[in-house]
């Protein structure tokens, strides 16, 4: 995290006019502890700051002893002497108070925060901050806010309120942009981008994070070298987060200089922790991680740092249970658990839980290992309600999906183990954020195994996978019963998918052999019914259709339709439209095809886009084929405001015919081609904004173009791509692609799934029987890699609304007045014959 600014204004402080000629000899001497402080002889600067203050006594020295001691408490938090920078800030303070000058506290409030923030009384610190705010509110000190607000985040930051911390940095940021003018604006630009960065590291948004980072290090010069150091470390976390531990080390050991030439005692201890982590979790290097937490550990006990003292003691402790020493292990793990329960550091609470249930489970106490580690996941879920922002939340449980997984692992070991609890840790360790979004517009409700069943239609079995680094397995559940398997080894999972997946890029047929192989491996002893209902996990999002039926030469598309889930859950979810039968004159379809490809456009000439002549054909085919009527927007008129200003709402079948980006390092940054407003050029809908999108009333969107249902794959969330964004926005279900298609076999393929479905079929059929059409065709479309491409995500066991023909309206109105007609000559003929 990064570490509060120091000195907080000292071109403020230096910039005091001269005092007047009855303590010109004081002035002098503040000026000689000034330049102490600049030769870096702190300690002695500090003495002749404090010794200042002693000697004012009369009225007019006041201001000259609230800044020495000001001064004096900014040493005194770099040198790691907290309890001294409280008490010279307070006393600087009651100088300050003493001549009403109230709006010139701000700084003080900062150092005792700051003090308050490293000895760990979060609280205090939260209470000094805040006030120092209101004085640089009244003050209209627009440099100081910035830099109290960024200190506030800190603060949240540290007790994993992410939502908060990042409200505060941004409110910090606004005042970043409205002061661009002022001399010391870059400082508090990067000051601000680095935290705001850091916290999109923190859960998970590298690609956010490292667009900050580079703006950061391009301008680097504005920074002292503390901040330099800072971004160091946090540029050298990402690096390792993308898989470069060396480039890492480098920036960590760079940073740890920096830190120790600034004698800034917490930034040191954080330079430590992180080479530490590189060296052991990277680099298997525990005899010189241990090094590193050790003199991270006697750094944070001389300088009385709490939170340094929990994470050191932390890693420390894991490094141990490595080198299998569990007894001190063990020592160390209490006494982070212990430091970050009286601290209120809540992320270093579930780790050190975590830590403490793997050394249990080294040593054989299962039961308590399994304990702890659902006291760390109520933490972890507890931190995680707390993320308001969705975008936070979207990676939040890829790196805690491990505790899951440790426990899930350890039930699997009994031997007879409780499927219905495996499968709701299953459950809940996965597609929460894309669940959470659902919650909108469809009430999310507690769940078991058997609320699932209750809900699973006729002549369907659910299977949901787990994929762990150790080990695999998979529950099964239909109406009546369920199962579970476990699997030999993930790693032979993985292997069996990568061959699959190549073989299917092949012009020859030796995918077949692979999808027999696969399909043994993973549906053995599984209860294969009409309707098949895919929860995948890690490798397995792969078109499960084209999986050999075990001990058979049939593929699974020859005996089942085939829905994939992001979650059970999704099941007890879906709920049936309002209204099953729309009228001739209700809108059935809004489509989208063949948008204009811009010449200018960067993107479009990187990725070799051009026009999609065949996706015109496929859009009016299918809306000459579906009964309804369908509103068309093609070519320029394909765009980008029709769907944003909610007018597919209204029907049940939303289509796009155009190309796609997917972004896998950043998901929001993935997009479809649409047309702009004002003239024939490009417009995009990315990802992102699909969210904010109103499709309630919408049973199934399409999305015609290459690879949209990939994206970046999130542990314990899954692909984030737009099959899921579409879900979230209120789709039942969405039909996608998984690879590169040509332009006129998708347009042959889509016409046949929509004349399927004008046939009244459920989608998830519909889609097979398209399938199955193309397998059979004896014609070049046979070509497994043009029709698995395309999976079908949600609720496939439904039908979208069906439209009531003319022709079926019209013989009802002549069968009413029928009735009508016989009913009268019927009354007549009674009446005649009285």
């Amino acid at each position: 995290m990064r570490s509060p600014r120091f000195p907080r204004r000292l071109w403020f402080i230096l910039a005091i006019p001269l005092l007047v000629s009855t303590i010109s000899a004081a002035s002098s001497t503040l000026d000689d502890a000034f330049a102490l402080q600049r030769q870096g002889k702190l300690k002695e600067a500090r003495d002749l700051f404090r010794a200042i203050a002693a000697n004012s006594r009369s009225p007019g020295d006041q201001e000259n002893s609230a800044n020495a001691l000001s001064a004096a408490a900014k040493i005194s938090i770099s040198l790691g002497d907290y309890a001294d920078a409280i008490s010279d800030a307070k006393q600087a303070i009651t100088f300050r108070r003493a001549m009403r000058k109230e709006q010139e506290l701000g700084g003080d409030f900062n150092t005792i925060g700051r003090a308050n923030q490293y000895l760990g009384n979060y609280p205090a610190a939260l209470e000094s901050y805040q006030a120092a705010l209101a004085a640089d509110r009244a003050a209209g000190d627009e440099a100081g806010e910035i830099t109290v607000l960024n200190n506030i985040g800190n603060i949240y930051y540290f007790r994993s309120q992410y939502s908060t911390a990042l409200e505060n940095y941004q409110e910090a940021w606004v005042h970043v942009n409205a002061t661009t003018t002022e001399s010391w604006n870059p400082y508090e630009r990067q000051l601000t981008s680095a935290n705001i960065a850091t916290v999109y590291q923190r859960v998970g948004l590298e690609g956010r994070a490292l667009d900050f980072y580079k703006e950061i290090s391009s301008k680097a010069q504005a920074l002292p070298a503390n901040e330099q150091a800072q971004v160091l470390l946090n540029e050298g976390a990402l690096y390792r987060r993308m898989g470069d531990p060396i480039k890492a080390l480098e920036l960590y050991s760079k940073g740890q200089a920096l830190f120790r030439s600034d004698r800034n005692a917490d930034g040191e201890i954080g330079a430590l922790r992180n080479i530490g982590i590189a060296k052991a979790m990277d680099l298997e290097d525990f005899a010189g991680a241990l090094d590193a937490f050790t003199a991270a550990l006697e750094l944070s006990k001389k300088s009385s740092n709490t939170r340094g003292l929990v994470q050191a003691s932390l890693y420390r402790g894991e490094v141990l249970r490595r080198l299998h020493r569990p007894s001190e292990a063990k020592t160390d793990l209490d006494i982070a658990f212990g430091g970050a329960q009286k601290a209120g550091l809540i992320e270093e609470q579930w780790k050190s839980l975590y830590a403490l249930g793997r050394t249990a489970e080294d040593g054989g106490a299962t039961e308590s290992a399994a304990e702890l580690y659902r006291k760390a996941i109520a933490i972890i879920e507890s931190i995680r309600a707390g993320l308001r922002t969705t975008s936070l939340r979207n990676d939040f449980l890829a790196d805690k999906r491990d505790v899951y997984d440790a426990l899930i692992s350890l039930q699997l070991q009994q031997s007879s183990p409780a499927v219905s609890e495996i499968f709701q840790w299953m459950e809940r360790s996965r597609a929460r954020t894309l669940l959470d979004r659902m919650a909108a517009h469809t009430p999310l409700q507690e769940f078991n195994l058997e609320e699932i069943q209750a809900h699973l239609p006729q002549d369907t079995v659910l299977i949901e996978f787990w994929v762990n680094n150790q080990s695999s397995a998979a529950v099964w559940v239909t109406p009546t019963k369920t199962g579970m398997l476990r699997y030999a080894s993930p790693d032979e999972i993985r292997n069996s998918v990568e061959l699959l997946l190549a073989g299917i890029q092949e012009s020859t047929n030796q995918w077949r052999e692979h999808s027999r192989a696969l399909g043994n491996q993973l549906l053995s002893g599984i209860p294969l019914e009409r309707h098949l209902l895919v929860v995948p996990d890690g490798p397995l999002s792969i078109p499960f259709e084209i999986l050999g039926v075990p001990n058979s030469d049939a593929l699974l598309i020859e005996k089942c339709d085939v829905s994939f889930l992001p979650s059970a859950r999704f099941v007890a979810m879906t709920k049936m439209r309002d209204r099953h039968w729309l009228f001739p004159w209700n809108e059935q379809m809004t489509a989208f095809g063949n948008p204009p490809v811009s010449s200018s456009d960067a993107l479009a000439e990187k990725e070799g886009w051009h026009a999609l002549p065949a996706s015109e054909r496929e859009v009016r085919g299918i809306a000459d084929i579906l009964p309804g009527r369908a509103e068309i927007h093609l070519g320029a008129d394909a765009r980008k405001a029709y769907l944003m200003n909610g007018r597919p709402k209204h029907a049940p079948l939303l289509h796009f015919s155009t190309h796609a980006l997917v972004d896998a390092e950043n998901p929001d940054r993935s997009r479809i081609l649409l047309a702009a407003d004002s003239s024939n050029t490009a417009d995009y809908v990315f990802l992102d904004e699909v969210y904010s999108l109103d499709l309630n009333n919408v049973d199934l969107v399409t999305v015609s173009a290459c690879d949209t249902a990939r994206g970046k794959m999130v542990r314990g969330e899954g692909i984030q791509a737009f099959s899921q964004a579409f879900l979230a926005a209120g789709s039942s279900a969405t039909v996608t692609s998984l690879w590169k298609v040509a332009d006129e076999p998708t347009a042959d393929f889509m016409k046949q799934f929509y004349y399927f479905l004008g046939r009244g079929v459920t989608k998830a059929e519909a889609l097979q029987m398209t399938k199955l059409q193309f397998l059979h065709s004896k014609s070049d479309l046979s070509n497994v890699r043009y029709w698995a491409a395309f999976v079908l995500n949600g609720d496939g066991w439904n039908s979208p609304r069906r439209v009531i023909p003319w022709s079926a309206l019209a013989f009802g109105m002549a069968a009413a007045l029928g009735i009508v007609a016989v009913f009268l000559r019927w009354s007549v003929r009674s009446r005649l014959r009285r």
